[in-house]
C-alpha cells in the first residue's frame, strides 16, 4: 500500500515512510504533553485539597483552644465558689492573709494553665498552617516541574523528528 501511495504521489517509499514516522512521533509527543498536563492538574488539585485540610485543621485547633480555655475558666470559677463556701462554713475569716494567699495561689495556677493552653494551641495551629504552606508549595513545584517536563519532551521530540527526517529525507 505504501508503495502504491508513494507511486501515486510521486514520492519515494523512504520519503513517505519518513513522513509517516515524523507524523507518528509528533502525535506521540502531543499525547505525552496531554498526559503531563493531566498529571499536573491532578497534582495541583491534590495539593489544594491538602492545603484546605490543613487550614481547616488550624481553624479547628483554634476553636479547640478557645474551648479548653473556657473549660479551665469554668473549673476555676467552680473551685473558687466551692472554696469560698467551705471557708465561710468553717468560720475562717474571708479577709485573713492565709485566705487571700490561698486564693491568690489558685488564681496564679489558673492563669498559668490558661497560658499553657494558649501556647500549646498556638504551636499546634502554627504546625497545621506550616503544613498548609508546604502543600501550597508542592502545587507550585508541580507547575515548575510541568514546565521543565514539557520543555524536555518537546526538545527530545524535535531531536528525534530531526534525526528521523534526516534519515529518510536524504
Amino acid at each position: 500500500m505504501c508503495i502504491g501511495l508513494a507511486s501515486a504521489t510521486g514520492l519515494s517509499t523512504g520519503t513517505l515512510l519518513g513522513a509517516v514516522s515524523v507524523v507518528g512521533q509528533g502525535l506521540g509527543t502531543l499525547m505525552s504533553l496531554q498526559a503531563q498536563r493531566q498529571s499536573l492538574a491532578y497534582e495541583q488539585m491534590q495539593s489544594r485539597m491538602l492545603e484546605q485540610q490543613y487550614k481547616d485543621q488550624a481553624s479547628a485547633i483554634e476553636l479547640q483552644t478557645v474551648q479548653s480555655i473556657l473549660d479551665r475558666k469554668d473549673r476555676y470559677l467552680t473551685q473558687l465558689s466551692e472554696n469560698r463556701a467551705l471557708m465561710a462554713g468553717s468560720g475562717i475569716d474571708i479577709d485573713s492573709p492565709s485566705y487571700r494567699a490561698f486564693f491568690k495561689a489558685n488564681e496564679k495556677t489558673y492563669k498559668k494553665d490558661v497560658g499553657a493552653i494558649k501556647l500549646m494551641g498556638s504551636e499546634e495551629r502554627l504546625n497545621a498552617l506550616r503544613e498548609a504552606q508546604q502543600a501550597q508549595l508542592s502545587g507550585k513545584a508541580a507547575q515548575a516541574s510541568y514546565g521543565t517536563g514539557v520543555a524536555s519532551t518537546v526538545g527530545r521530540s524535535l531531536l528525534n523528528i530531526s534525526s528521523t527526517a534526516r534519515e529518510f529525507m536524504v
